[in-house]
């Protein structure tokens, strides 16, 4: 994981996927035949340079086209990290935006993922980092269980549990799951890597569920577990998965709940109630335990400070 904004690196600029680059270079002649100052024109690039050298070191070097709104969103919170302020990533988003839109007008992409990006308003921030407490999960899986939507239900504790991306998420498949050792096996995960899910019994209840639901009403999900209904023989999209994380947020009052929340969610209780940091972080599917630590555990300040008078320091 990048420790700071790189500002400018002719090098890594040099290794961007050429498709990327080829796609900036049009942009830059749609901005000179709108008449935009160079000075205009230079912050532009300047931005989009530093998100595609962000995306180059920490998601793949994956293309513009591949690029997901959850991926924006990681390196929207990743600035905020850094402490740009709510004005200053209202231009970012604003930089990619019109990245986008230019795409989508050339027809060179059906659908603008930061659409689904909220902005941020004066003085405050785009995301707030939301790490669920034993009491909330409980509260969740409380309303949950009384909204009676078994989809909703299974998509909350199955991201909690395995702590997946929400495009892993979508794209699992049945013929994944391993019912007995409770694993779902060969997911696609960030960077095209391949990893194990596993899953807690009150997944796999959902699960058998679900399936069993299906079965008895001949309804076809070409496989999928998040199937859409619309899409046919395509699994759910992940902004139809962010809307239902936002369903969940209200019901348990957090309307800033994210998808990435269950990831570090599930991660610090863990945690915190008692696994190891090295098997926490290999779940995750981290290289390191640094990334681990840094980004996803929230500490338990009040074990802490239990932990601290013992000694009477």
């Amino acid at each position: 994981m990048m420790n700071r904004i790189v500002l400018h690196d002719e090098n890594k600029i040099k290794q961007i996927k050429p498709e990327s680059l080829k796609v900036i270079e049009r942009y830059k002649i749609d901005m000179v035949m709108r008449n935009l100052s160079e000075k205009t024109q230079e912050h532009y690039i300047w931005d989009l340079q530093q998100w595609l050298i962000y995306v180059l070191d920490n998601q793949g070097n994956k293309s513009v086209f591949d690029l997901t709104d959850e991926d924006i969103t990681e390196f929207i919170y990743f600035c905020l990290k850094q402490g740009n302020n709510a004005e200053r990533i209202k231009v970012r988003i604003a930089t990619i935006s019109a990245f986008y839109k230019f795409m989508r007008k050339k027809k060179l992409i059906k659908e603008n993922p930061t659409e689904f990006i909220d902005r941020p308003k004066r003085s405050q921030r785009i995301i707030k980092q939301s790490y669920l407490t034993p009491e909330q999960v409980a509260l969740m899986r409380e309303k949950l269980i009384g909204f009676h939507n078994l989809e909703l239900r299974l998509y909350a504790v199955l991201s909690l549990s395995t702590m997946a991306r929400v495009s892993a998420i979508a794209s699992i498949k049945w013929e994944q799951i391993d019912f007995e050792q409770k694993v779902i096996r060969g997911v696609r995960e960030k960077e095209a890597k391949i990893v194990d899910l596993f899953f807690s019994d009150e997944c796999k209840c959902l699960l058998l569920m679900l399936n069993a639901y299906r079965g008895e009403k001949n309804i076809n999900d070409y496989g999928y577990v998040f199937h859409g209904k619309s899409r046919k023989d395509k699994p759910l999209s992940s902004t139809t998965l962010n809307y239902w994380c936002k369903q969940i947020g209200e019901m348990i009052n957090i309307p800033t709940l994210h998808p990435h929340d269950f990831r570090h969610s599930g991660a610090t209780l863990l945690k915190n109630a008692g696994m190891s940091l090295e098997d926490v972080s290999t779940l995750l599917s981290h290289e390191s335990t640094d990334t681990t630590k840094r980004y996803y555990i929230k500490q338990d300040i009040k074990r802490l400070g239990n932990a601290k008078q013992v000694y009477n320091i």
